[in-house]
């Protein structure tokens, strides 16, 4: 069954990734511009392929394998993709590129109400990331619901803005027919019939009006560049009426729409500072920083919190906060780009479609 509306409602059904076994990892222009703030931090910005190191893949692979054992204790349906075991080269009219895994689910999927939407990829290697998904997205399908394809895109460099994502864009007059759409579904914050959506591109514009499109009943609210692409290491909502926010980001609240301004603003202190990633890759390479991956957690309900387990500022918030707080290891998010949020899509969840 396909039903989620919410970060919060009692979680039944849920999808854990895998990380890519090969330890190349590729680069081109789409890959430099999507996280061009995080990569702008590294030793290396203009560089080429780089290389994992392969006990580091497999500790990971570990981690998220003792994630969902973890989520299958609390009684969730946990359900995985199929493994990418060897590097696969495609090639589309316009481009070519090799096969990226499902290892962070939440990025190019969008599950929202009784649809699963794949949403229209930024980075060329992710194009077809979701075909180690299709049995578990035909068999959710199968119970119910809809299963949506975003268009074929082109992703070349030419329809891709890629100007600084902080500088200003008049979303009501430009022309469309110049850029491609390209929005993930991490860019999305579901709270029942409202969808705050962020948006720093072009790009992101048309993605994010063809999502709306889709669910005509709900109220998107376009959140005007709070940070390059995804959001959910910067904000998620615990329950009706409360959010966990990084502190780095204080004035998130007025950026906000002005019904969740009133919500309480949890701002955890001590958050994990950088890793040292010696060894770990070929090149000093950060795809998100450590504070980011604090906030990134997964709500099982209203009361109950997955947190990284060397989170300590986010797990005395929310102890603070009257949270239950269960502790899994998924360390170096950093550089495989993604955190328990990121490496989970929830499928269902006992929640409604309301005004909260």
């Amino acid at each position: 069954m396909i039903n989620s509306n919410t970060s919060f409602g009692k979680l039944k059904s849920v999808i854990v990734g895998r990380e890519l076994i090969p330890p190349k990892r590729i680069t081109d222009v789409t890959f430099r511009a999507f996280y061009k703030e995080a990569i702008s931090q590294s030793v290396y910005y203009d560089f080429g392929d780089y290389y994992v190191n392969l006990d580091l893949i497999q500790r990971r692979n570990e981690e998220l394998d003792k994630l969902a054992d973890v989520l299958a204790a609390q009684g969730i349906d946990v359900k995985r993709p199929d493994p990418v075991e060897t590097i696969e080269i495609f090639k589309t009219p316009t481009f070519k590129s090799e096969l990226s895994s499902a290892s962070n689910v939440r990025d190019v999927t969008l599950v929202y109400n009784d649809a699963i939407v794949e949403t229209p990829t930024f980075v060329r290697n992710r194009y077809f990331e979701n075909l180690s998904l299709y049995d578990v997205y035909d068999e959710a399908y199968r119970a119910g619901g809809k299963w949506i394809r975003c268009p074929h895109t082109r992703l070349t460099e030419e329809r891709m803005d890629l100007t600084n994502w902080r500088n200003e864009r008049d979303y009501d007059n430009f022309d469309h027919t110049q850029y491609d759409m390209a929005i993930d579904g991490a860019q999305f914050l579901r709270i029942g019939r409202d969808v705050i959506v962020n948006v720093s591109s072009y790009n992101h514009y048309l993605g994010y009006k063809w999502v709306e499109s889709l669910f005509p009943d709900s109220e998107f609210h376009l959140l005007k560049g709070m940070a390059d692409n995804h959001i959910d290491g910067i904000i998620n909502a615990l329950c009706p009426g409360k959010f966990l926010v990084d502190p780095k980001y204080p004035n998130v609240r007025e950026l906000l729409p002005k019904k969740f301004q009133d919500w309480e603003f949890i701002y955890p202190e001590d958050l994990s500072e950088n890793i040292d990633i010696t060894g770990m890759t070929n090149i000093d390479i950060r795809l998100a920083s450590s504070r980011g991956m604090d906030i990134n957690v997964l709500s099982i309900d209203e009361k109950t919190v997955v947190v990284n387990e060397r989170a300590h500022g986010v797990k005395d918030a929310l102890d603070k906060n009257g949270f239950n707080v269960i502790e899994v290891t998924l360390e170096n998010g950093e550089i495989f780009g993604g955190g328990i949020h990121c490496s989970t899509l929830d499928l269902e969840r006992v929640d409604e479609y309301k005004f909260y």
